[in-house]
C-alpha cells in the first residue's frame, strides 16, 4: 500500500502492504518488559502468541481451485477471512493484496530501516493527526514510530484503531502493541474490517477497484480515472496474473464483492483472532 495514503484515511474507514517463505517467518513475538508506571508511555508488551494458522479442515471453501502460487499454509487463513466476514469471493483478493504488500511474509516490516523513514513519517502523521479524535492507544508512541507491516502492509496506528467507527472505545486492539501486526490472525482481522469499510463507504465498481481503495480511497472519488488510478489497477491485475489467480473465475469470486452480510466487528474479531491476552484487553 502507498504509505502516505493511510494518513488521509483517518477515522472514515476505521483502520487505523511469493510463496516459498518459511512458515517460521509467519510467526512473531514481542519481548516483554515490566509494566509501565502510571502516565508513562509503556514499554514493549508481553509476548503475544495467537492461535496458529487455520487448517484446511477448519474452513468450508475450496483451497485447490484458482489459488495459483499462493502458499498452501496461508490459503485457509484467506478463506477463513472470507467465511468469517461473509464477503463472498474475497479470499483470493486478499491473497493478491498480500502478495503485493508483503510477499506473504507475515513479519514484513516497513519502517525498521533508515531507508524506510517515509514509513515512520507516515505512521507518525497518522498518529499525530488522529489521536485527538480516536480513543487513546496504550502503545501509541510505539505505533507512531513503527511504520507499517504485516501481511497486508497496514500503518500501525490505523491498524490499532480498527473497529473504532463501529465500537468506539470498545474496539479490540486499543491496548495492543504494533507488533501484533506480525500475527497473521490479527493482520487478517484488520484487513477484513478495512475491506468492509471500503465496500460500504466507497464506489467500488469491480475487483480491481478494491486495490485502488487499498492504495488511496480518494482515488475512488475525485481521483477516479487519473493516471494513478489506472496505474494501481494495472499493478493489481499484473500481480494476479503473476500469482496465477484468475479474477474472472466465476466459480470462486463474483465480478463485484458485496459486504452487505457483514456480521459486525465483534463477530469477525472472535472468528479470526479469538481473544487477546487479558493484559491487553
Amino acid at each position: 500500500m502507498k504509505r502516505g495514503v493511510w494518513v488521509t484515511l483517518g477515522t472514515a474507514l476505521g483502520v487505523a502492504g511469493i510463496g516459498g517463505a518459511l512458515l517460521y517467518s509467519r510467526r512473531a513475538s514481542a519481548a516483554g518488559l515490566p509494566a509501565p508506571t502510571p502516565g508513562a508511555e509503556p514499554g514493549p508488551a508481553p509476548i503475544i502468541e495467537l492461535a496458529p494458522l487455520p487448517k484446511a479442515s477448519e474452513v468450508a471453501g475450496d483451497l485447490l481451485r484458482n489459488w495459483g502460487d499462493t502458499p498452501s499454509d496461508l490459503r485457509a487463513l484467506f478463506m477463513d477471512m472470507e467465511e468469517v466476514s461473509r464477503i463472498e469471493g474475497s479470499s483470493r483478493v486478499f491473497a493478491v493484496i498480500a502478495y503485493r504488500e508483503s510477499r506473504f511474509i507475515t513479519s514484513a516490516h516497513n519502517g525498521n530501516a533508515a531507508a524506510e523513514q517515509d514509513e515512520r513519517d507516515s505512521s507518525r502523521r497518522a498518529y499525530d493527526n488522529n489521536k485527538g479524535r480516536n480513543p487513546p492507544l496504550k502503545y501509541g508512541e510505539q505505533a507512531a514510530e513503527f511504520g507499517s507491516g504485516g501481511l497486508f502492509g497496514a500503518i500501525a496506528p490505523y491498524f490499532l484503531w480498527t473497529g473504532v467507527p463501529e465500537l468506539g472505545k470498545k474496539a479490540p486492539l486499543l491496548n495492543a502493541p504494533p507488533e501484533l501486526l506480525f500475527q497473521p490472525r490479527a493482520a487478517a482481522f484488520g484487513a477484513a474490517v478495512y475491506l468492509q469499510r471500503l465496500l460500504a463507504n466507497y464506489r467500488v465498481d469491480d475487483i480491481a477497484d478494491i486495490k485502488v481503495g487499498w492504495a488511496n480511497p480518494g482515488l475512488l472519488g475525485n481521483g477516479r480515472g487519473s493516471a494513478t488510478y489506472h496505474d494501481v489497477r494495472a499493478r493489481f491485475l499484473a500481480d494476479a496474473m503473476t500469482l496465477g489467480i484468475d479474477l474472472t473465475d466465476a466459480a470462486t469470486m463474483p465480478p463485484k464483492l458485496d459486504a452487505s452480510a457483514w456480521p459486525g466487528v465483534p463477530a469477525v474479531f472472535a472468528g479470526l483472532v479469538g481473544a487477546l491476552p487479558k493484559e491487553l484487553t
